[in-house]
């Protein structure tokens, strides 16, 4: 009977302790980073719907491509192959995305072009030279979220 009290409560303990040391999954608001030949830049968001146990944000901007134009210009040349990243945000943490859709779009004067989007989140800018707002939408089982940057293809 001794023995059994003692293997119930180590067993006990080692399960309790468990649950100490797991992971925080609840992911947030990942970052988009737009990756070109040497350098990297951090696309702005935009709207925003996202919702987790630990939060919930709502961003709604109404004009985008107004917004957009506002932002610091970003210069590729056409044709240029570029790449996006995705990384945990420092505020909110969690960098743990299932299988998320990701959609990348160059916008102008009320024009969509959809951009195809390799395996490995690389793609190439076209050869129409000219401002563009670079529209990228990343959805998962936690809601959506909008990046915009002000592009110039030269």
């Amino acid at each position: 009977m001794n023995r059994f009290l003692k293997l119930f409560i180590g067993l006990y303990l080692v399960f309790a302790l468990t649950g100490c040391f797991g992971e925080d999954y609840d992911v947030g608001v990942p970052t988009a980073h737009l990756n070109l030949d040497i350098a990297s830049v951090q696309l702005t968001e935009a709207n925003i719907s996202w919702v987790t146990a630990s939060e919930d944000v709502q961003q709604k901007i109404e004009d985008t491509e107004k917004f957009a134009s506002s932002l610091d210009e970003i210069k590729v040349f056409s044709n240029q192959k570029a790449s996006l990243d995705f990384k945990e945000n420092e505020e909110n943490g969690g960098d743990i995305w299932t299988d998320p859709k990701i959609t990348v779009f160059l916008l102008k004067d009320d024009q969509r072009i959809e951009l195809p989007l390799g395996d490995s989140g690389e793609f190439q800018f076209p050869t129409n030279k000219g401002n563009y707002v670079l529209e990228v939408t990343f959805i998962n089982s936690a809601g959506s979220a909008q990046y915009l940057g002000n592009v110039l293809i030269q």
